[in-house]
């Protein structure tokens, strides 16, 4: 059913700087949405937003978008551009406050990760999608990309059967540069920010929640001049983690690496083990390696841009990265996070606690994750 208000999507953007930037002409460079309006706290982002349009907008004119400066402005600019779709690409500790004024002012929205970043606002959010029967697609490209679509399928059919051991990898250098170095700001540091992405892909790819977290953080980044210096967020993550279908593993986010960008998942089941590290390659037990594919299921959404558009647009039934991933992720992040601010080398977390102390319990969630299902959410 077609729920947009016009024939061209309207958007409206919220912070669109640096990645914002990039989904914000993804919508720009459609020819069935308009970026009609965009806010931000420095007017350099805009100014940088406006040569992006010129240079990649075919037929673009100078200076068409809206623009809206200041901290408060979003209001206004939900208040008066009638918007269908609003871009949340603000600094991560706004996700939540953004998006539930754009979702209460009537639109449909895109957020970029973390979708929160306390789980009881996670969840809060996606209350709000529901109940409304309005759109919410979270930043999590990675569903769309053919690699973790195919490890999720091939779980889901008990290829690996259960779900043994796992060792789930991210490096990058990351410096905690800008406002990601500021707490106000980020919300946790590496963990909370590309970390984010590769907690999602796990969690979805296998279908699982965690229930424990024993794990240490540190603050440590090591310059180009090699000095060690402390920042105010966390870099480093060192997680032994368990779900709840009993699997244990490890998770290790690092931003203090000079090797560049490293990513990997290895996924150890009782009937064979899925490992994607330079692509995707399936070992059967007593068996030997061999690659993994699927076709691309047809109708299925090329990004997540894509997919809300064609949500809006009544062209999809399926969002694939709804606002449950958001609750999942924020969930585990939390739990991450948490143990590192122990006193102790490790420290161990219970993950229920930690929804409790939002109001929620672990059965709520399953629940909440059944009754996502049921409306086509993933």
């Amino acid at each position: 059913m077609e729920t947009s208000k016009n024939d061209i999507l309207r958007v409206g953007v919220i912070g669109p700087g640096g990645a914002g930037r990039g989904n914000t002409l993804g919508f720009a460079t459609r020819p069935d949405a308009e970026v009609v309006a965009a806010v931000d706290t420095n007017e350099a982002s805009l100014d940088a937003l406006e040569d992006a349009l010129r240079e990649r907008v075919d037929g673009y004119k100078a200076n068409s978008f809206k623009r809206y400066l200041g901290e408060h402005e979003f209001v206004e600019m939900l208040n008066h551009e009638d918007l269908d779709i609003v871009g949340v690409f603000s600094r991560h500790s706004l996700h939540d406050i953004h998006t539930k004024y754009a979702m209460r002012a009537g639109c449909h929205v895109i957020v970029e990760k973390p979708m929160a970043n306390v789980v009881g606002d996670a969840i809060a959010i996606t209350k709000i999608a529901m109940g409304s029967g309005l759109h919410l697609v979270g930043g999590y490209q990675r569903h769309y990309e053919d690699t973790y679509m195919a490890a999720r399928r091939a779980i889901s059919e008990g290829r690996i059967g259960n779900l043994q051991k796992f060792d789930v990898y991210m490096a990058q250098r990351w410096g905690a540069h800008g406002w990601r170095g500021d707490p106000r700001f980020s919300g946790g540091g590496q963990p909370n920010d590309s970390g984010s992405h590769i907690q999602d892909i796990f969690l979805w790819m296998t279908g699982t929640l965690p229930v424990e977290v024993c794990g240490t953080t540190d603050m440590k980044f090591e310059d180009d001049d090699g000095n060690v210096i402390t920042k105010l967020v966390e870099i480093n993550s060192y997680s032994d983690v368990a779900l709840d279908n009993d699997a244990e593993g490890t998770i290790t986010i690092l931003g203090n690496t000079r090797v560049g960008f490293e990513e990997w998942f290895i996924l150890e089941g009782d009937e064979g083990t899925i490992e994607i590290k330079n692509g995707i390659r399936y070992t059967p037990k007593g068996g030997e390696a061999e690659p993994l594919s699927y076709q691309r299921p047809e109708g299925y959404p090329r990004n997540k841009v894509d997919q809300l558009v064609g949500l809006v647009k009544g062209e999809y039934n399926t969002n694939y990265t709804s606002g449950i991933n958001g609750v999942r992720t924020s969930w585990l992040t939390n739990c991450i996070l948490e143990a590192g601010k122990g006193p102790e080398a490790k420290n161990r977390v219970n993950c229920d606690a930690i929804i409790e102390k939002e109001g929620y319990t672990r059965q709520d969630v399953l629940t909440f994750i059944d009754e996502c299902a049921s409306k086509s959410c993933y």
